[in-house]
Order: C-alpha cells, then structure tokens, then sequence
C-alpha cells in the first residue's frame, strides 16, 4: 500500500499550487498525521527549507497584511527564455542571476495575513513530554541542516524607485540577497543594535521556555482572533537573509522608509529563532491535551466520568486535608468554562477562593496543593501575589508603537488556562500605581473574563476563558463567585508531608492520564436544561418564601445555584439536571454558607 506520508515529505510549494484542492484532502484524510513533523517537538534546523512541517500554539499578535508576487514572469537573458514563477507559500523566489522579473506582463500581485503564533502559554510538564513523545521524530535529530540557502535568489519585495516606475505594482522591496550584508556597529543605531532574544520572541510568561514561529496566512476565510489555539500545516522558511539585521543600506535623503529600523529588526528576527511558516491548513483547536484525540465521544465521557471523579475526589480531599466540601467545589472549578456571553453577562466563570490555609504550620502549602494541580491539568500558571510582583509585572498587554508589535503580558493566555493566584505569599508593602492596576485587571478578569489590552490611545477588552483559583488566608481581597474556608482534620495537619507523599504515590500515570482526559472531556460536553424542571422552580419559591431582610434570596442565588448544578451533574456525568444533582447542589451551597456564616476558626 502507497505510504501517503511520502508525499508530504517530498512535496514543493510549486507542487502544491498545482493541485492545491486534491493536496488539501490528502492532508485532511492523512491517517498518520504526526509524522508532518512538529516545530514544537522537532528543531527547525533540522528541517529543510521549503520542508511541509506543523506548528501548534496561541495566536500572540497579528501584523499588517503583506503584499507578495503571487505570479510573475521572468525573461532570460542568456538563453531567451521565458518562465512563469509564483512567490506563493515561500519568502523568495528562485530568480537566478541572468533572469529579470518582467512586472509589465503576466504579473499577479496578492496580499497574505501575517501573524505571530507561540507555542501555548502554560502548558504543563506532562502534556509537553507526551506531545515530544508523539510528535518527536528520530530520523531528524544529528541530522545536518538541508535548507538550500538561496544565494540566487530574491526576496519577494518590490524597491521604491521600481514601484514608482510602476505605479499598478505592489509597493514592496525587491533585492538580491546577494548584495545584502551583515550590519556592522557602526551602521546600526545605538538604540536598536542590541535587540534581546525575550525581546523578539516577546512570550507572556516570563521564565517559561517556549518557541515562536511568524504563519503566513493565505485562505481569507480562516476566522482566526488573537488567543485563539491552532495548529497549522505548512512549508517551511529559514533563509537566514529574511533576519531583519540583513537589510540593504538606504540613502535617507532620497529613499523612503515606511518602516523603522526598530519595526524591521523586530518583524524580521533571525529564522533560526523565529521560523516562518506558510499555511497550507490552519485548523482551530478546541483543546491541547494530547491524551484526547480523534473526535469527541460524549457518550463514553459521561460514562467514564464517576470512576474517574472518585479518584479525583480522593486525591484533593486527601491534599485539602480531610476537608471533602472543598474537594468538590474544587472539581467543579476544574471543570469549569465559559459557555454562553450575552450581552454584558458571561455565563460559566467559576473564580473559586479557597482560604484558611494552614500556612503558619506550612508557608508553602499554597504552592505544594498547586505542584499537584498541575499534574491534572493541561495548561495552568502559579502567580504570587507579592507587592513586587504586582508592582513591577507586566499583566496587561500592550502595543509598542516604535516596534509596531503587542507587547505581551502574563494575562495573554488561551482559553483553558488555570491561573492560580497565591495570596498567602502577600506581605506588608505600598502598591504603585502599575500594581494598583495589576489589582484591577485580576478583579475584572474573574468578574468578567475580559482582559484589557492598553493601546496608547485607547484601551480594548478582549474575551478570555481563565479559570481563576485564588488561595489565601483570609477571604481574598479579589472578588470571587465561590467563597470556601477551609476546615482541615487535626489528624491530617499533623501528616501534611506524608499525605503529599501518599498522593503521589498514590495518582500513578494510569490513574492521572484518567483524571486529566476528564478533566478536558468534561469541558467539550454539550450540557442541555430539561424542560421539565419543575424542582427547581418549587425550592426556588420556597427559599424565597423563608428568607428575611437580612438574608434576602435573589436571582443572582438562583443563577449562582444553576452554574454549580451544571458542574456538578457534568462531574457525575450528566449532561442534563436532575432532581439528585440538584439536591446535593442545595446541599453543597448550604454547607458552605453556614460555614462562612459560622466564621471557621483559623488553622494554626
């Protein structure tokens, strides 16, 4: 049988463009779709140019459209010939030293998307080492690097003074790479000779390793935001003479220039950094946990669901000492997400704070609860909330107009990011005015999920989908819809560091890949309300008809009560309400007021 994948790996951007609906249904019907190797998992300099390769992560910035030669012709003048050529799917185009683009003939001028896309912001130890280990691909480690350094060839761009010869042509810059050269110090600026590598790759969480790529876009109809999770497919670009510190000299008094020196060098950094990827297939992903694949079977989730909860369950009630309340509002915060936007409202945040850490006794309880926590999930961040870190980190982003780039910031994150906040780690200290701000944006993500982006002139709020968990002493000083103090067993404050021990003896990899493929299908579950919900609106009327002025029932209790019965019938494996659910819902909430309202002592 004919190995399709053969043909991916030899395949050329010529031809591709030759049949490019046949190539794209070969690729969607490809069975071993993993061997198109991975960016993420695989080293771009292994990979030849022009090679077919997929890079999976966040949409981080997007830039202006670029204009390129879809089709020219090119005369030459040694052997008379005359050829049609495409700049489509590369960066340039292969133009040898006798020919000469004809722009009078035969000449189709385009436009592609260009967007910035890093590897996922977050993601944890665990998904990364099984996507290496899925997408790692052997033959292509120790390989010496094959990309044709096109030392012939052009860059797909147009000079000004040809573009002015020609007004219907593109205005984009054409020049030999050849003839372009290495700045040297004395021709670069002070100010922008020195460009930072965190700079270029410009990643939202500071001291997290990740790997950048620059996609080249060219099917209008991909609806693509920023922050949204993709993967793409497509021909890779490494020609070291498309870094922005290989430009040709200009003469500023009689040559124009749109863009900066800062702007080019940023926009342009080295592809050994930076690879350029040109989309032949951008698929939208609705998660990026590697143990979920092919399509989604709700039924055998729901299923799976209760066998997989009580290891859950046992887990965290063990880590949230004895205390089995909590564990449950804790499972529903990890199912948790946004599944409806109306109008001002957002339906489906779940900000839980859980407080009366035992942190006299354990100062690091906080952090050792979230080192387990991310074992179960798939993307998560610890961020403590110290005065430092409020006062001098960049939460929001932020649009740089001398580089013409978003700046990102650690609040720039994919749907289904679990960011843990550690309160516990606050101490005495004065906010500036940027952690003032800091302060702000966490309470309008957990009461809105919406992250606002500064740009200058005018500030912009993006949608987000951030599961919130904030872990503190005493109530937070940030809003939350779920408030529980914890009520921790003597017995196991005593044996904290030999209940982390058990756990994790106990959460081997069978039973973590169990809970963490539950905690994502439980996300993509189609919950449906029944009719027939004749309950709910009965013990509705009920509590109205018992509370008093000084404990009033409103319709945000009933909203409040609904979200939690929601999760709590999913985390059951249900994907419509029932009158159990329902109740154990009443009960849950009813715990936790009278705990809140009887004041838990402090643990010590």
């Amino acid at each position: 049988m004919h190995d399709l994948i053969s043909d991916f790996e030899t395949v050329s951007p010529d031809a591709w463009i030759l049949n490019e609906e046949e190539w794209k249904q070969k690729l969607l019907n490809l069975p071993n779709w993993h061997r198109i190797p991975l960016i993420n998992s695989n080293a771009s300099h292994n990979l030849a140019d022009g090679t077919l390769v997929r890079f999976r992560g966040m949409i981080q910035d997007m830039h202006n459209p670029e204009f390129y030669f879809e089709q020219f012709e090119v005369y030459n003048s040694v052997t008379n010939e005359i050829k049609n050529k495409s700049g489509k799917y590369r960066d340039t185009g292969n133009v040898m030293e006798n020919e000469k683009v004809n722009y009078a003939q035969n000449f189709k001028g385009a436009q592609r998307q260009t967007m910035v896309v890093i590897s996922l912001p977050g993601l944890n130890e665990w998904a990364q080492t099984l996507e290496d280990k899925d997408n790692c691909l052997r033959h292509l480690q120790n390989q010496p690097n094959t990309s044709k350094r096109l030392n012939q060839n052009i860059k797909l761009k147009r000079s000004y003074e040809e573009a002015e010869e020609d007004a219907d042509a593109m205005d984009i810059v054409e020049n030999e790479v050849g003839s372009k050269e290495r700045r040297t110090d004395e021709n670069v600026d002070s100010s922008t000779k020195a460009v930072s590598r965190e700079h270029l790759l410009n990643f939202p969480l500071p001291d997290v390793p990740s790997k950048s790529c620059i996609a080249k876009i060219y099917d209008e109809s991909d609806d693509l935001k920023l922050n949204d999770m993709v993967e793409i497919v497509g021909f890779l670009s490494v020609d070291p003479a498309l870094s922005g510190e290989f430009q040709p000299e200009t003469n500023s008094l009689i040559e124009l220039s749109v863009e900066s020196e800062a702007e080019i060098i940023t926009h342009n950094p080295p592809p050994s950094l930076v690879p350029r990827v040109h989309a032949v297939l951008v698929k939208k992903l609705d998660h990026c946990n590697p143990l979920v694949k092919g399509c989604f079977d709700q039924e055998l989730a729901l299923k799976e669901a209760n066998a997989a909860r009580e290891h859950l369950l046992k887990a965290l009630t063990e880590l949230l000492l004895g205390d089995q309340l909590a564990a449950e509002y804790l499972i529903c915060h990890l199912i948790a997400s946004v599944y409806l936007r109306q109008d001002t409202m957002t339906l489906g945040q779940f900000c839980l704070n859980l407080s009366n850490l035992p942190t006299d006794k354990y100062p690091n309880y906080a952090k050792q609860l979230y080192d387990i926590i991310k074992q179960f999930v798939t993307k998560s961040y610890y961020l403590p909330l110290t005065v430092d870190n409020m006062n001098s980190l960049a939460l929001q982003p932020k649009k740089d107009y001398d580089c013409n780039r978003l700046t990102s910031a650690v609040l720039q994150l994919s749907k289904g990011t679990h960011l843990v906040l550690d309160e516990t780690k606050m101490e005495q200290g004065r906010l500036d005015n940027t952690g003032v701000h800091n302060i702000a944006a966490l309470g309008n993500l957990i009461n809105t999920q919406k992250v606002e982006y500064d740009f200058k002139f005018y500030k912009m709020e993006f949608d987000s989908d951030i599961p919130v968990l904030v872990l503190s002493e005493g109530k937070s000083l940030l809003p939350s819809n779920y408030y529980v103090p914890l009520k921790p067993e003597e017995s196991s404050l005593e044996i904290f560091d030999a209940i982390v021990e058990a756990a994790t003896y106990y959460l081997k990899e069978e039973i973590m890949n169990v809970i963490r493929t539950y905690l994502t299908t439980l996300k993509l579950v189609k919950y449906t309300i029944n009719d027939e919900l004749q309950f709910v609106e009965d013990d509705f009327i009920e509590m109205r008809s018992k509370a008093d002025s000084e404990n009033p029932v409103t319709a945000d209790d009933l909203h409040r009560l609904l979200v939690l019965a929601r999760l709590v019938s999913l985390s059951r494996g249900h994907d419509t309400l029932t009158k159990q659910c329902w109740d154990i819902t009443k009960q849950m909430e009813n715990d936790r007021l009278q705990r809140i309202g009887n004041r838990v002592a402090p643990t010590l």
